[in-house]
């Protein structure tokens, strides 16, 4: 999977400072949270812009810029009023090829300690 859509580097830095662990709990809410990000067919494009808000921060901490950045211009396209049907079919195919780069990047879980043997 392209690792031009999730900066290693990023989860690393995120990894050495809060755990294995947590990065991964935070990892899996954020892609259940994701997988259901700009669907549904009764919303108004202050709801999507909405969205997009609160996503831009995540995708931006958790190293997934190019999301990041397409979040950053859907919410500017739905506040100018811009017709969103194009930012939304884009959107939508990077979210789910974000998701799968995610999942390839998910933090394995430490091996357990061996016992020393002596």
């Amino acid at each position: 999977m392209s690792h031009a859509l999730v900066n290693r580097d990023a989860l690393d830095e995120l990894t050495a400072a809060i755990g294995r662990e947590k990065l991964g709990r935070i990892l899996d809410r954020f892609i259940v949270s994701l997988a259901t990000a700009f669907e549904g067919p009764d919303r108004g494009p202050a709801e999507y812009g909405r969205e997009a808000h609160t996503l831009v921060s995540m995708s931006g901490m958790l190293g997934c810029t190019p999301l990041s950045l397409a979040c950053r211009g859907l919410e500017e396209a739905a506040k100018a009023g811009d017709d969103l049907t194009g930012w939304l079919i884009d959107l939508r195919h990077l979210r789910d090829r974000t998701i799968a780069a995610l999942r390839d990047m998910l933090p394995m879980e430490e091996p357990p300690a061996r016992a020393a043997t002596g």
